[in-house]
């Protein structure tokens, strides 16, 4: 099974730690992410969620399920809805 990206469509970058407010990866990290082996995959999406707590934590995990199940993060399947209306 191929490891789904980590990105929940929170694409805004921390100027000062280069941390993804949404999934807490570097901007190297997102930008390798489809080079990547699944193995580093793993490891990408634990560092990541070892950056977060409380309720960006809660938040992104939920958010990256949800993705897992139906192929889509919240906020995209949001925004896609928003178009077709």
């Amino acid at each position: 099974m191929t490891i789904p990206s980590p990105c929940i469509s929170v694409c805004v970058t921390d100027p000062d730690s280069d941390l993804c407010y949404g999934c807490a990866r570097t901007t190297p990290e997102i930008s390798k992410w489809s080079k990547y082996t699944e193995e580093e995959k793993k490891e990408v999406i634990e560092i990541s969620r070892s950056r977060m707590d409380g309720w960006q934590l809660e938040a992104f995990d939920k958010a990256y399920k949800q993705k897992i199940e139906t192929g889509l993060s919240p906020i995209k399947k949001q925004k896609l809805q928003n178009k077709e209306q």
